[in-house]
């Protein structure tokens, strides 16, 4: 088990490491804050993708001492013994001491051409998958006297689930600031409104939109020019307390999806500043929600509840969905089932089924 003082130092980092930051600068902002938390000689970030034989590596010590390192490992990454491991691995942690002894690491072309002039003796690696691409992101660490241990092991399984999703946040500012650099005048405008800033859970700077989507989305309790919906409110609470180490064990901050019948609004928390402001990036989804319901006869909020039981929803998931009560819930059914002369649940969704069927011819 690691020691309560290296736990501090990692809470202590992790609102850093949510800052938000794009894909491109995102390695160089990781390699910054990984020596914080585990000693090395030498710290690499790598991308791989072995079914288009792709390796990307940034490694400023490594480089330095090695120049042709990336060239070198790209070419023998089908025979490392750690990329082999890990092609059908989770990332967790592992050492190349997992799975080599000293001898047969030395007898490895690998250790000839990189790890030896590297000054490289032991590897340690740790990392997540990108599922949509096929990549595997590798954080590497190298010493040159002495095995890495359990405790480092640890450290680096603890990080990474934040290192993945501080990565799906670099993600998303990167898709965020490529939209911004378009010529498209509204897209541009609707963008620029997407991001919320609070402070001490009031809203510092929002644009209409933005509070638009918010009193949309949570109707029950909008948000007024200052003041936040009580759920984001909550859930925001809850990742800073998380982040400033308040809680047994920090968890990556997934991102706030709240749905209705418009669609879903994903908040991601991208940035906690020296100063308590809290950056929130707002991006709404539409859904396969028809008009056809609403020609059914029925009100927009029975329409929204009709849609969620076409999903096989109960009420009380319909009411967290909404973001009403399940008394509500359960009114608007009796509602549904008097107009459309149905009994039950599956009787409804049936014909929910055919309007929005009818509705996309």
């Amino acid at each position: 088990m690691i020691e309560r003082q290296q736990y501090e130092t990692l809470a202590r980092l992790l609102p850093e490491l949510y800052s938000a930051r794009t894909l491109e600068t995102f390695p160089r902002h990781v390699l910054g804050l990984i020596p914080k938390l585990i000693s090395a000689d030498s710290f690499g970030y790598n991308e791989t993708n072995l079914v288009r034989r792709r390796f990307e590596i940034e490694a400023p010590a490594l480089k330095r001492r090695v120049p042709d390192a990336a060239e070198n490992l790209a070419r023998l990454m089908h025979q490392h013994p750690m990329v082999v491991h890990n092609r059908h691995s989770d990332q967790r942690a592992l050492k190349m001491s997992d799975l080599l002894s000293q001898r047969q690491f030395h007898r490895l072309e690998l250790y000839d051409t990189v790890y030896r002039p590297g000054r490289v003796e032991f590897l340690m690696t740790g990392g997540f998958n990108l599922a949509r691409t096929g990549d595997i992101v590798t954080l590497a660490m190298g010493r040159e006297s002495k095995d890495f241990s359990e405790d480092d092991r640890d450290m680096l399984n603890l990080l990474r689930p934040h290192l993945q999703q501080a990565h799906a946040n670099a993600g998303a500012m990167t898709a965020f600031q490529r939209q911004l650099e378009g010529r498209e005048q509204l897209l541009e405008e609707q963008l620029n409104t997407a991001v919320v800033i609070i402070h001490e859970m009031a809203i510092k700077h929002a644009s209409p939109l933005a509070i638009g989507w918010l009193s949309s989305f949570f109707r029950d309790a909008p948000a007024s020019k200052d003041q936040l919906p009580d759920r984001l409110r909550r859930w925001v609470r809850f990742w800073q307390d998380s982040l400033n180490g308040k809680q047994s064990e920090p968890k990556p901050c997934t991102p706030l999806m709240v749905e209705s019948g418009e669609g879903r609004l994903n908040i991601r928390m991208l940035e906690t500043r020296p100063d308590g402001d809290v950056v929130l990036l707002l991006s709404r989804e539409g859904c396969d929600y028809p008009e056809g319901l609403r020609r059914l006869g029925l009100a927009r909020r029975e329409s929204e509840v009709l849609f969620w039981i076409s999903k096989g929803k109960t009420s009380r998931e319909i009411a967290t969905i909404l973001s009403i009560t399940r008394k509500t819930v359960d009114k608007h059914v009796e509602r549904i089932h008097r107009k459309l002369g149905t009994e039950t649940r599956t009787a409804a969704a049936a014909i929910a089924w055919s309007a929005m069927h009818d509705s996309r011819k």
